[in-house]
């Protein structure tokens, strides 16, 4: 497998997890059965340019070619707004606090802190993460980990709900910094150099 086709395979698995999509609903969407999207994955297919394009769209990805003179400054831009790994690795996290919140659920079904986690979580903004704001993510979702532990065995009410107390005001803090970072980080988002730099 040239390291071209592995990098498409790479981008298109990734950004299908991002999207939090099967397979076999990527599929769906673009026609193709399951099988052959597991296969375009492992870039164990030629794909045809016609696919690339349907399944790009399917992701809210677009297929362009660039020129390689500026294939620095679009990399940069790239980076700059957070790649499909790192913001895939975050919705698993999400997805995986959603979940642990309805186990809670099921567990504790009286405590009314339930509900304020599971705001906490969908209320944190669907952005495109970079390695900086993944590692934020992780650090914020500490208390949460200790909840999971804690499922296991049979504790008090109270411990979970003071823990859930915890959980809601780390992701809480983390959604504020998120939101406010834009204002104060916009500098440090800028490519390497613009592409009207290019010579003509």
């Amino acid at each position: 497998m040239s390291a071209g086709i592995d990098e498409i395979a790479s981008a298109i698995r990734a950004a299908r997890q991002a999207k939090a999509l099967t397979q076999k609903e990527l599929g769906q969407r673009v026609g193709l059965p399951q099988s052959h999207i597991s296969k375009i994955e492992k870039g164990a297919v030629d794909l045809q340019l016609s696919s690339l394009i349907e399944i790009a769209r399917a992701l809210d990805l677009e297929v362009k070619l660039v020129p390689r003179k500026a294939l620095a400054a679009v990399e940069g831009v790239v980076r700059a707004h957070g790649t499909t790994v790192e913001t895939s690795r975050a919705l698993n996290l999400l997805n995986e606090q959603a979940q642990l919140a309805e186990r809670i659920k099921e567990s504790f079904p009286d405590l009314s802190q339930i509900e304020g986690f599971q705001n906490a979580i969908r209320n944190i903004p669907k952005l495109s993460f970079d390695a900086a704001q993944l590692k934020a993510l992780d650090e914020a979702l500490r208390p949460a980990k200790r909840l999971k532990s804690l499922l296991g065995a049979q504790e008090d009410a109270a411990k979970v709900a003071r823990l859930l107390e915890e959980a809601i005001s780390s992701l809480k803090h983390f959604r504020n910094s998120q939101v406010h970072a834009p204002l104060i980080e916009t500098g440090r988002q800028l490519p390497a150099y613009r592409l009207e730099d290019e010579d003509e």
